[in-house]
């Protein structure tokens, strides 16, 4: 019984060790999703300026192009300013593409980020999930090891009354045969003081017998 007891002991220790540590994850997992969270906030607010950008580009290369037709109207005189034009269009094209591929890579990280708040969050529930089921545990087995220490102390005081028993039955034993042996011995005066109220008896007999008759008159 105090094997069993020890055993449950270690089973709430172990059990207790279990639930520090889901709980521990599912601290992990709180950060992890709230980090989650914020990347995928900061991914919008990234769209959202490569929204801007691609807005930019869009103004300035319509800008690039008025400034071109401009300039071919100038004739030479514009040929410089359509050289610029020119630049400033090609830019305003490489900011617009950057721009959308920006915006194609947030779009598929902000899926990716999705997915992954979901299975997070989920990793979070199952985990939350074995804190309850391991406090759950926990408690049964505390109950289990409180149920097996009332069982071993009553086990204990039951081997103590009957070792107390079997002293007692022990000295009861003892006082029976020195009782015993002292009514062998009272036996045995009663037997001679027997004996010796028969011998009186004989002797007071045989002396009335020999006794003269005049006496025995008298």
């Amino acid at each position: 019984m105090k094997t069993s007891a020890q055993a449950s002991r270690r089973s709430v220790a172990l059990a207790d060790d279990a639930t520090k540590i889901a709980r521990t994850g599912g601290d992990i997992v709180k950060n992890a999703t709230d980090a989650m969270a914020r990347i995928e906030e900061a991914s919008k607010k990234i769209s959202e300026i490569t929204g801007v950008i691609d807005g930019i580009a869009f103004q300035t290369n319509l800008l690039a192009l008025n400034a071109a037709v401009e300039a071919a109207r100038a004739g030479d005189a514009g040929r410089g300013f359509a050289v610029v034009a020119a630049e400033v269009r090609a830019l305003a094209q490489r900011s617009s593409d950057a721009a959308k591929d920006i915006t194609g890579l947030i779009a598929s990280s902000d899926a990716e980020v999705t997915e992954g708040v979901k299975l997070v969050r989920l990793t979070g529930e199952t985990l939350e999930q074995i804190v309850n089921a391991s406090a759950a545990v926990s408690t049964t087995v505390q109950e289990i090891a409180s149920a097996s220490g009332e069982q071993a102390n009553g086990i204990d005081e039951m081997s103590q009354t009957v070792s107390h028993m079997d002293e007692i039955t022990q000295q009861n034993a003892a006082l029976a045969e020195q009782s015993a042996a002292s009514a062998r011995t009272l036996l045995d005066q009663i037997a001679q003081l027997n004996r010796l109220i028969s011998t009186f008896r004989t002797q007071d007999s045989r002396d009335v017998a020999i006794m003269p008759s005049s006496r025995r008159a008298a």
